[in-house]
């Protein structure tokens, strides 16, 4: 009974009942998630209610769940319905992330099991002077967890193309801005057609001026970051080095037949070309 003075646990026995360590217990009682029913005037001592056992269960089963202490809080407050709704869309969110976070592993494995390194880490530069095209073009604002969107931009592209003389050239990824987990670009799909053959009413068309362009053709086992952001990294440099700029955002050019699924690591998939004047 010495443990019950005043109706209260100690937070020995306190911790014991509710699988929480006196360390976590002065962690909660700090942050303010979960506070002693009374502390000591004289001595600091902290007692909990019996009915705080709740609450402090609770919180060892979300943190289970890798909940922070800020979401851990919203749940302790709201209660009931509010409560779970709130558990609920708490862990969409973690679904949605590890689909996200399991599809990059995928394509980690896929690069890393099928790499095929580029001697002394170089990769060979080549230029072309590239005419002036009219090209359906589709944008948006995409992370890198939302790439998935080029393959369906593409496909409404080919199927505009396909019914006014089809594509004239090869398809064209522009990047122009940075995508990453926290930055979304935006990306452009570009699909070359005939001057006049589509009408701007009918799908979106712009004009795509001349330049010069230096690229380096990427092969399967290059085709995923990180290596792809070499290969970039790459062509940017060899345009420094050679005392030019780059003139325009860059791009992915896809000229070659193989398929970007499925086939062997030295496949050529695409070209990395960065315009520059």
């Amino acid at each position: 009974m010495a443990e019950r003075l005043s109706g209260l646990l100690t937070t020995g026995e306190f911790a014991r009942r509710s699988r929480l360590s006196v360390k976590a217990l002065r962690l909660y009682d700090r942050s303010g998630l979960l506070r002693p029913a009374e502390v000591h005037p004289g001595n600091g001592y902290r007692r909990y209610a019996e009915h705080q056992l709740y609450a402090a269960r609770l919180i060892v089963l979300l943190r289970r769940l890798d909940m922070p202490l800020s979401q851990i809080a919203e749940i302790l407050g709201a209660g009931g319905a509010d409560a779970g709704a709130l558990l609920a869309r708490y862990w969409t969110d973690v679904e949605r992330r590890l689909a996200a976070q399991r599809g990059l592993a995928d394509r980690l494995v896929r690069s890393l099991a099928g790499e095929a390194r580029a001697p002394d880490g170089a990769w060979p530069v080549a230029t072309r002077e590239v005419p002036d095209q009219v090209v359906l073009t589709e944008q948006r604002y995409v992370t890198s967890a939302e790439l998935t969107w080029i393959r369906a931009a593409t496909d409404r592209l080919a199927a505009v193309a396909q019914r006014h003389g089809g594509p004239a050239g090869p398809r064209f990824v522009v990047f122009h801005g940075e995508v990453s987990e926290d930055s979304d670009g935006p990306v452009e799909v570009c699909l070359p057609v005939a001057a006049g053959a589509v009408d701007p009413a009918v799908a979106a068309v712009r004009h795509e001026p001349a330049h010069t362009e230096a690229y380096i053709p990427v092969i399967r086992g290059h085709f995923e970051p990180p290596q792809i952001l070499s290969i970039y990294d790459a062509a940017r440099r060899w345009v420094r080095d050679h005392g030019r700029v780059v003139a325009a955002p860059p791009r992915e050019v896809y000229g070659y037949p193989a398929d970007e699924d499925h086939g062997d690591p030295g496949d050529l998939i695409c070209d990395v070309a960065v315009p520059y004047a």
